[in-house]
């Protein structure tokens, strides 16, 4: 029996690994000390893709780590884009600069 395409599944694992590749990068920028202004954008784009990856990733959730209400919790899914999100968020904040 061969496979069913799922078109919401391939968009979730490609930005699943849109989401991971931008963890790297923000990661990688932040090595580099001080953190160059051209960064925001790595951040900025992080921080939406993390966004994005919790609408889209219904399908590729995983268990159930902490139940909130019956049905609904926090899964292994959700749990994936808090790195690239805090990664994000300080490159986001350390790569703009202080008023003068």
């Amino acid at each position: 029996m061969p496979a069913e395409f799922r078109p919401s599944l391939l968009v979730a694992l490609l930005v699943g690994l849109a989401l991971l590749a931008l963890a790297l990068q923000c990661a990688a920028v932040l090595v580099q000390h001080p953190v160059p202004h051209g960064a925001w954008r790595v951040g900025l784009s992080a921080v939406v893709v993390t966004g994005v990856w919790w609408l889209l990733n219904g399908p590729l959730e995983g268990p159930t780590l902490v139940f909130i209400t019956y049905g609904h919790g926090l899964t292994l899914g959700d749990v994936i884009g808090v790195p690239a999100l805090l990664l994000g968020g300080v490159v986001l904040a350390l790569s703009v600069p202080a008023p003068a």
